[in-house]
């Protein structure tokens, strides 16, 4: 039952994202974006694919994630919070997971989209030299993964507030912050005004595994697919869509 739920708030929901201007602006502007560099990069070759010269899409996607995430997933809730929609759509018979799963899976499919649309620029390296493979995958694993963890922390503020715009700006702080903890951990560990260096640097390390580039720049950046690393991703993932959940389950006890 909860799968067929799942299904048609899917298929609702990526009809959405297929008919919206907005999306395809987003997907146009990004893969302009990584044909202007790639083509740039692609005139400095002589006959070599080196992995550098596909890596740095996934890279710059990774990057860019904190501002393309908020606007991918900040009408999913904060538009219908603002029109009464979800209410109306919390009175079917279907639960408050499947209704949150389904968008989420909606979105990230058009994120899955956008990022294989880019693998294009990889069938033009392998007809110019041989890239690395190997690294390629982990480098596409990982930039998929990271994906639909940001987008599922941004859906938190989406189902918060009845303002798209404020959704998206708390969402690219949000995870601007996530990205940005391994700098903030290598400050803390800098630190050495405390008589205990093995809680500094354990903190440290605790901000760092946090983050979201310690599970993708060190690692599946360059070809190292790690477990630890996946399991990352998808608690995160799980973590955000329960507590988008329990708002929305809050939201349909107030009304």
């Amino acid at each position: 039952m909860i799968l067929r739920q799942i299904w048609a708030v899917y298929k609702r929901e990526l009809g959405l994202y297929f008919r919206s201007p907005i999306a395809y602006a987003v997907a146009f502007a990004l893969l302009l974006l990584f044909g202007l560099i790639f083509s740039s990069n692609v005139s400095q070759l002589n006959n070599r694919a080196p992995a550098d010269n596909l890596n740095f899409i996934p890279s710059l996607l990774t990057f860019l994630m904190f501002l393309v995430g908020p606007l991918m997933t900040m009408r999913l809730l904060a538009e219908e919070n603002r029109e009464g929609t979800i209410e109306l759509l919390m009175t079917l018979p279907m639960s408050e997971t499947a209704f949150i799963v389904g968008k989420f899976f909606a979105v990230w499919t058009y994120y899955s989209v956008v990022l294989g649309l880019t693998l294009v620029y990889y069938l033009v390296l392998t007809t110019i030299g041989v890239p690395d493979h190997g690294r390629a995958l982990g480098v596409y694993l990982g930039a998929w993964l990271y994906g639909g963890t940001v987008l599922a922390v941004t859906m938190i503020w989406s189902a918060i507030t009845e303002d798209q715009i404020v959704a998206a700006f708390l969402g690219a702080a949000t995870v601007l912050v996530l990205y940005l903890a391994d700098l903030a951990a290598q400050f803390v560990n800098n630190l050495s005004f405390t008589e205990n260096p093995e809680f500094i640097t354990g903190l440290a390390n605790g901000i760092r595994e946090l983050g979201l580039t310690a599970h993708y720049n060190s690692t599946m950046f360059v070809g190292v697919i790690r477990a630890e690393d996946i399991a990352y991703f998808i608690f995160m993932i799980i973590a955000a869509l329960f507590i988008t959940t329990r708002i929305v389950e809050t939201r349909r006890w107030r009304a």
